[in-house]
């Protein structure tokens, strides 16, 4: 079996009885895929969130659990979101906390840990605490350029005398220390294809560098929809990283699973260097009610060849 048996693939590629999975990400090491995504069930008496990831070699059998993480023991209601970032040859995961509108009311935070293996994690440690404390926030991306760490995340921030949700971006030495807000205030502009600013609340971002340019993967919200942007500069000044201009939805196929959302929190994967193919990544619903309104997500997969067309495998049978 060569790198992706894409022929054998069938959509949704993962699901799981009694969970909604979304948020999904995945990193390839020695012949393994490692997949991470925000799973919520009903345990006991609550719908809890939990980051988990399985492990796969080709997309049709799944191992248990490796990781699966609820934030129980720091008394959080759960954990949600993963993004898997690759820097320096080591893996950073990050998260946010979940669950400020249940019953422990803390805001969401920010978390990260990091691996040289994707199996043995150190222990998660809080990201940009000084800038987040007493507010919401959620959807953590990083990364690293210009010798220091950039992140972004989605944070209900206070914009003259009223709570606005709104990305932040900022940077660092490290990221287990004090962030400064780029600018002074950190908020991005995100402009569409046709010039016009887009006014859609951004969120479930991630940064790819593709050949010497940066790009940002964010979901415009309300309706769902994935959307690449281009940094408008080469990434070396941090006003460069304020900028994301040529906005373009990313199209994908309408099967079964997900005649309701079609590809929301989607995660991108340059594999040129296996078999020439980006691969997304995304959850599909058909329903927003069950699971507290997040709906019977299921993960899909698709792949492109120069991250505007989409192709997709067909859908499971029975």
């Amino acid at each position: 079996m060569g790198f992706m048996n894409w022929d054998d693939l069938e959509n949704p590629v993962f699901a799981r009885d009694g969970w909604s999975v979304k948020d999904a990400c995945v990193a390839y090491k020695d012949g393994t895929f490692h997949l991470f995504f925000s799973a919520f069930y009903r345990e006991r008496w609550r719908e809890r969130s939990h980051v988990v990831s399985v492990i796969t070699r080709d997309f049709r059998k799944f191992s248990e659990p490796v990781l699966h993480l609820d934030g129980r023991e720091d008394k959080w209601t759960g954990m949600c979101s993963p993004n898997i970032s690759i820097i320096n040859e080591r893996y950073y995961l990050t998260f946010n906390s979940w669950g400020d509108r249940h019953r422990n009311r803390r805001k969401n935070q920010l978390f990260c840990m990091e691996s040289g293996d994707m199996i043995s994690w150190a222990e998660p440690f809080q990201v940009a605490r000084n800038i987040t404390e007493g507010f919401r926030a959620i959807d953590l991306a990083v990364t690293r350029a210009n010798g220091k760490f950039y992140a972004i995340w989605k944070e209900d921030y206070p914009e003259k005398g009223r709570m606005v949700r709104k990305p932040l971006i900022a940077s660092g030495p490290a990221l287990d220390g004090d962030l400064e807000l780029l600018d002074g205030h950190g908020k991005p502009t995100f402009t569409m294809a046709d010039g016009k600013r887009s006014t859609k609340i951004q969120e479930n971002f991630e940064f790819l560098e593709v050949d010497g340019r940066w790009y940002l993967l964010s979901l415009d919200y309300r309706p769902h929809v994935p959307v690449l942007y281009e940094m408008d500069g080469a990434g070396r000044n941090d006003a460069d990283w304020l900028n994301w201009v040529n906005g373009r939805e990313l199209e994908i196929e309408i099967q079964s699973f997900n005649t309701n959302h079609a590809a929301n929190a989607p995660f991108i994967a340059d594999w040129r260097e296996h078999d020439g193919y980006f691969y997304m990544i995304y959850a599909g619903r058909t329903e927003g009610i069950s699971h507290k309104g997040r709906g019977n997500n299921k993960l899909g997969l698709a792949r492109s060849k120069d991250l505007m067309e989409w192709e997709v495998p067909p859908e499971r049978s029975g």
